[in-house]
């Protein structure tokens, strides 16, 4: 094996490294994401079902004992309950965090 390329493969992931890669392991912008306003629109179960309030197709599903310790409330109170969330996109989903009761 040629000892030049080693030099152009990541050393966190073996991969060759390209533009594509790059932009792969970047880390994210400060600010970037978004802050999102939701209700809890159904409880199932364990499982919380939240809909976005400016785009109301734009739901998720979330466990509803994780949702009530992330905004300090009851389980039961959560139906109805409207929250914002800041949203950060990322290769594998959204990842949501700073959770507020509206």
């Amino acid at each position: 094996m040629d000892a030049s390329n080693d030099n152009v493969r990541c050393g966190l992931c073996g991969q060759v490294r390209d533009a594509r890669h790059e932009q792969h392991h970047e880390e994210p912008a400060v600010g970037a994401g978004r802050s999102v306003e939701y209700v809890v629109v159904e409880l199932r179960g364990a499982t919380a079902h939240c809909q976005a309030v400016d785009e109301p197709t734009r739901m998720f599903r979330t466990g509803g004992d994780v949702l009530s310790g992330q905004l300090g409330i009851a389980l039961p109170d959560l139906l109805g309950c409207h929250y914002r969330c800041w949203e950060t996109p990322g290769e594998y989903g959204v990842f949501r965090r700073a959770f507020e009761l509206v």
